[in-house]
């Protein structure tokens, strides 16, 4: 594979929406890059460069920006060596390559690792804790298990008293002396006593202890035991953030870099919103992992028609409560009467299966293709796992709610035929020209550029028909389409609050030591993960990213990593330098810095304005970075063990923070 290149212009729209004069005076920076954006503001265009084509490693980091969450320190010559034929043969390939530094990280979230009806069982929703209360489902035997139960069964009836002031009468207070016997048991035996207490009993014991007090509270528990204590509190809460957690662990620890890319296109293509219901994070563990991660570089028929049958979808998008209005159950004789029972038609999912999912708002579908679309997809719902349980963990067909007859769905005649009628449709919108391009297009926006070129579309839409739509050679057709590499198109894309913050802990080589915070930062940013509510996902366009606010909050990110203000988060600018750190000077360290953060030469108006902060005074520059607020693991339901300190300034090289942070917030860092 050698793809062509294409000697073009390079315009980027982008540069002049990524630093403003407000993120400036916050830093106390001169004017000088506020002038130089300013200018290009005014103008409406960045700098014009060359008409020449990629270099060698123009390509690499190219193929890096786009098809990675950013390179690593060492990415670039890994490449070099490699080859980008031999990089992509690797990557179009996952199941060949081994993830050893990403699975021991795993270890830490064994809940991720249960089937869904088990993840439910363990780590109940509080809809599952009223049908225990109400006999209708008994309590799991473990001795976590019962605990976790019998806390939240303990909060239900406190909310119903008056809330806490219910739960704080209904406990002895724990004696002073028990606290320290207690924290010198072993491990296991610590775990068993923390099981037994009451809910507020917990909760004030964590309260009283000191930082040293609390780290050792879990000293030697496992992972799967400092999950379960975190679910005394909410057990929802836990799987909620364990969700997020793993999928930012994964998106920069795996070695499985195009896959991982991939799979987030495709979770943002077919969105669904963490917040839709209780049982969505359970949904959303089993959706990733099962349905959209092992199909994410297979066929398109193969991913819509599994996420058609997701319990995450058919929740979502309403479809597990539509019902058929001539179909059995809404028209069979009602026994009881005061047993509500949903009996209507929700288009939600039809609407958004040919708008968003296959042929586009443009696709040709009217009003009555929606409905009739709906009728075809009544009884695809989600039920019990078992007979009288409380949790809707099984997509099913139920043939009662189906509405019968035939249905016209855009020319064609859908005969009654129950389930099959829905994989009819699935499967004449998966092979319809339209959705080839609709799909093609917003690949080639996510992949090239916010305005793709049209015949690069053509290309990639013809080859998606004919190969059935097979992603690989979809994306191979984009790869080798001269367009692609073209230098119109080389950093010419606005990193996302998530390629943002992602690539810049890659770059930095930081360690994670949990990423709670990192969700936090990246929700502030405007993006929280499973956080759009609407179901045609994020932008990938710059202007939604772009405003004053968002690029504030970026800077303040960047100089917090790099001055190790971020809880649970350790990056080591001094490894970068090798023996020679103690003697350089200001400008040695910008410039290593400036070569293996961003590969890239930024510009010389940005470079002065960076040297003259790093070289200035050295109170000067702890104030600069002690105005960034540290971010920390305050929302991390997972924080039982306590969060790892922010760095105190006195720990942190001021001249290597502040160059690395300033870096991270310049115009070339914000592109891909």
């Amino acid at each position: 594979m050698s793809p062509s290149i294409s000697s073009q212009s390079l315009r980027s729209p982008v540069q002049r929406t990524v630093t403003t004069g407000v993120l400036i005076v916050q830093l106390a920076i001169p004017s000088g890059i506020t002038a130089q954006m300013t200018e290009q503001r005014k103008a409406g265009t960045a700098p014009s460069q060359a008409t020449t084509p990629l270099s060698s490693d123009e390509k690499i980091l190219h193929v890096l920006n786009r098809f990675t969450y950013g390179p690593r320190p060492g990415d670039l010559e890994r490449v070099r060596a490699l080859g980008l034929n031999a990089w992509f043969q690797q990557q179009f390939n996952p199941q060949s390559i081994k993830d050893d530094a990403l699975e021991a990280r795993l270890e830490s979230y064994p809940a991720m690792r249960l089937p869904l009806a088990k993840l439910m069982e363990d780590y109940p929703t509080n809809g599952m804790i009223r049908a225990t209360m109400n006999g209708r489902t008994g309590i799991p035997g473990g001795e976590a298990e019962k605990a976790i139960y019998n806390d939240q069964m303990d909060r239900q009836k406190a909310k119903k008293k008056g809330g806490d002031q219910a739960r704080s009468d209904d406990f002895a207070p724990l004696p002073e002396d028990q606290l320290e016997s207690i924290l010198r048991l072993p491990p296991d035996k610590r775990f068993s006593a923390l099981c037994k207490m009451r809910p507020a009993q917990l909760r004030d014991l964590r309260q009283s202890l000191n930082a040293d007090q609390r780290l050792h509270l879990t000293d030697g528990f496992s992972p799967q035991q400092i999950e379960e204590l975190a679910a005394f509190n909410s057990p929802q809460a836990v799987i909620a953030a364990e969700d997020m957690q793993t999928k930012l662990l994964r998106d920069i620890y795996t070695e499985c870099q195009l896959n991982e890319v991939m799979t987030d296109f495709w979770l943002n293509h077919f969105n669904v919103y963490m917040k839709k219901s209780q049982q969505a994070p359970y949904y959303i563990a089993s959706y990733e992992r099962d349905l959209i991660r092992p199909r994410a570089l297979g066929r398109f028929e193969d991913l819509l028609v599994a996420v058609a049958s997701s319990p995450a979808m058919l929740n979502y998008l309403d479809n597990s409560s539509s019902i058929g209005p001539h179909s059995f159950f809404a028209t069979a004789p009602r026994r009881n009467f005061n047993n509500k029972r949903p009996s209507g038609l929700n288009e939600n999912y039809a609407r958004e299966l040919m708008e968003l999912h296959t042929v586009g708002v443009n696709g040709g579908y009217t009003q009555k293709d929606v409905t009739e679309v709906a009728k075809v997809f009544t009884g695809w719902t989600v039920g019990q796992r078992r007979l009288g349980s409380a949790d809707l963990a099984q997509a099913e067909y139920d043939p009662a709610k189906h509405e019968p007859g035939s249905k016209q769905v855009l020319g064609t005649t859908i005969r009654d035929n129950g389930e099959k009628e829905g994989m009819q449709v699935l499967h004449m919108l998966a092979i319809s020209p339209k959705t080839a391009n609709f799909i093609s297009t917003k690949l080639a926006v996510r992949f090239v550029s916010d305005d793709p070129p049209p015949a690069l579309v053509d290309r990639m839409a013809r080859t998606f028909q004919t190969t059935n739509g097979d992603i690989r050679k979809v994306l191979l057709a984009m790869i080798n389409s001269p367009e692609f590499f073209s230098r119109e198109n080389y950093r010419a894309k606005l990193k996302t609050p998530q390629d943002f913050v992602i690539s810049a802990i890659r770059a930095s080589g930081a360690n994670i030591e949990s990423p709670g915070a990192l969700v936090g930062v990246i929700a502030d940013l405007g993006m929280p993960i499973y956080g759009m509510q609407t179901p045609n996902g994020y932008s990938m366009k710059a202007d939604a990213w772009s405003n004053t606010a968002a690029l504030v909050e970026r800077m303040n990110f960047a100089l917090a990593l790099a001055s190790n203000r971020v809880a649970g988060v350790a990056t080591d600018w001094p490894s970068l330098f090798g023996s020679q750190n103690t003697s350089l000077s200001p400008e040695a360290k910008t410039a290593i810095l400036e070569d293996k953060l961003l590969h890239v030469t930024i510009s010389e108006r940005t470079r002065q304005t960076i040297l003259g902060q790093v070289s200035g005074d050295p109170e000067q520059r702890e104030a600069s970075l002690r105005q960034v607020a540290a971010k920390d693991r305050r929302r991390d339901p997972l924080a039982v063990a306590g969060a790892r300190r922010p760095t105190e300034m006195a720990d942190v090289d001021t001249e290597s923070a502040l160059a690395a942070g300033l870096l991270f917030g310049s115009p070339e860092f914000q592109r891909r």
